[in-house]
């Protein structure tokens, strides 16, 4: 007899604003076909309702003060970052509790997964990954079998070919890429024998933050319908779950974050020195060594070596070396000079195009200078500040709340949190941190279209659910990893935060499966040293600067 299989497809991005116009001219028959024969409803996402972020709540059932994700990138001792990733995430992901129960998984393009864990069954992540490594996958031969069916295999379509081919072949090479994402995805399903898949679909995501043409977000969704069909019509009894990690909006001009806090003397920048510390080093050799026109392996090589030595090197001594740089291309250090916060001077400052505001206190990252008895008032200071900025487009508010983190965030790694949290995701500007101080803050969003907000999608449908077309069904993503454990009759740990959606099963299966609850798992895992290289770090940084995610 088969074993009951689940299929998680998550469409990035998606909401109902842009789904249902399709659906009502009959341009999505799959997931018109998912709603017929279940439930759907809006899947409230993470604050702020970023992939790392809401991706990671998904993963482990938990709010990001538990999990540890905030942003894009999160914090080292040194005071530097790394890209969010499976190794500094805390907690145990759903599909280990599965496998405990001998229910085996299949994770594909889903963010935050890389490095590769192990699993029963088989991983392939998604962003964000290094381009070319070879400890992809897990098993690691799902990597050298891909390839030998594929040719090599990245995670994303190259965010290059946007700037080089432009925003059509950009297009037409997602929807080549998830066509064969969906061929290795149902062929894997069945090598491994999986019973739950989970499966992020990413084109609508970027094509949101690329296009400024509609139709092109349109032949994106009736390409992901047509894919959804595909896994349908393999595993007609099985049981769908589609979901997004947050929704998606257009966006008409940009808010500059860094340049209002400098208005506001909230921040300061132009630190002019050169005293790069350690943890910069590679950053500062690769600016110089692109300036003067050096790449491949000869520079890789040459730039291992100078940091090294660097490295080694007292900081008083190392001075010299950077002034003679920045002589010969001064282009490549500027960044030093207007990007860079004096953080004697500068009270508070954000580091990613998400919302987090950071307050510099004392005894932080070892540069901060606000004391302990003056942090609640400026906190308080900024918030009202920000709540009073309006948008000169449509004399909006830009910012609908703005939050400390202890109202959003609970559990042992709130002490990484960022101290403010500003939500613009319902306004029509886009936010950018741009560190350089001008006098204006609101320019016109010219290289990305649309962002994201914080309601997505869900839609339950398949044996165990029940088929109800009522309106204003409402859940949190962190409620789907406790749904699909209970599917597979496995207790939900006691720690997580999302809860069965236990109104959306038949009555029968609720009669026959009473909700149970375990232990949490020990498993957590803590934020230690990086599992990317410096060269992979500045890589995937480059990554999400293209994506203006930082």
């Amino acid at each position: 007899m088969s074993r009951k299989k689940t299929l998680v497809l998550s469409i990035d991005s998606g909401c109902w604003e842009y789904l249902d116009p399709l659906l009502a001219v009959g341009r999505l028959p799959n997931v018109a076909r998912l709603i017929e024969t279940g439930v759907r409803g809006v899947l409230e996402s993470t604050m702020p309702p970023i992939t790392p972020v809401a991706f990671s709540s998904f993963i482990t059932g938990t709010n990001p003060g538990k999990h540890g994700v905030f942003d894009w990138t999160v914090r080292r001792a040194d005071g530097s970052t790394q890209p969010a990733s499976a190794s500094v995430r805390r907690g145990m992901p759903f599909w280990h509790y599965l496998n405990r129960a001998g229910v085996r998984v299949g994770i594909f393009n889903i963010p935050v997964t890389y490095p590769p864990q192990p699993i029963e069954g088989f991983l392939v992540p998604g962003i964000t990954v290094p381009r070319n490594t070879r400890n992809l996958t897990y098993p690691p031969g799902v990597q050298d079998w891909i390839e030998a069916r594929y040719g090599s295999y990245q995670v994303d379509v190259p965010h290059e070919l946007l700037d080089d081919e432009g925003v059509e072949a950009y297009v037409s090479a997602w929807l080549r890429y998830e066509e064969m994402q969906t061929d290795i995805a149902l062929a894997l399903m069945g090598e491994y024998d999986v019973d739950v898949l989970a499966f992020n679909y990413a084109s609508l995501d970027r094509i949101n933050h690329f296009s400024p043409n509609m139709a092109d977000i349109e032949r994106t969704l009736t390409n992901v319908d047509a894919q959804i069909g595909r896994f349908v019509e393999h595993y007609p009894e099985a049981n769908f779950i589609l979901m997004s990690d947050h929704g998606s909006r257009r966006v008409k001009s940009a808010f500059l974050l860094g340049k209002w806090l400098a208005q506001h003397g909230y921040a300061v920048y132009g630190e002019k020195s050169l005293d790069i510390p350690t943890y910069e080093i590679n950053f500062a050799l690769a600016q110089y060594f692109r300036a003067r026109g050096m790449n491949g392996t000869s520079e890789r090589v040459l730039r291992n070596l100078l940091k090294s030595v660097l490295s080694m090197t007292p900081a008083i001594l190392r001075r010299p070396v950077w002034q003679a740089m920045y002589r010969a291309a001064p282009q490549a250090l500027a960044y030093r000079f207007t990007e860079r916060l004096d953080w004697a001077r500068t009270r508070a400052y954000a580091m990613s195009n998400s919302g987090p505001i950071l307050i510099n206190v004392r005894g932080r990252d070892g540069v901060g200078v606000v004391r302990e008895r003056d942090y609640e008032p400026l906190r308080e200071m900024i918030i009202r500040d920000l709540l009073a900025v309006e948008d000169p487009v449509n004399g909006g508010k830009v910012f609908q709340q703005v939050y400390r983190r202890e109202e959003i965030y609970h559990g042992p790694a709130l002490e990484l949190a960022p101290d403010i949290v500003a939500d613009h995701y319902s306004s029509a500007c886009d936010l950018i941190v741009d560190n350089e101080p001008q006098r204006f803050c609101f320019v016109n969003r010219l290289n990305r279209f649309g962002d994201h907000v914080r309601g997505g999608l869900f839609v339950l449908s398949g044996p165990d659910f029940v088929a109800d077309d009522s309106a204003s069904r409402r859940a949190s993503i962190m409620d789907l990893p406790a749904t699909v454990l209970h599917l597979h009759g496995v207790p939900i740990p006691e720690d997580w935060d999302g809860q069965v959606m236990s109104e959306f099963f038949t009555p029968e299966f609720m009669a026959e499966h009473p909700l149970r609850t375990q232990s949490a798992s020990t498993g957590a895992t803590p934020v230690e040293q990086p599992e990317y290289g410096d060269d992979e770090i500045e890589e995937l940084t480059g990554h999400l600067r293209g994506l203006g995610y930082l």
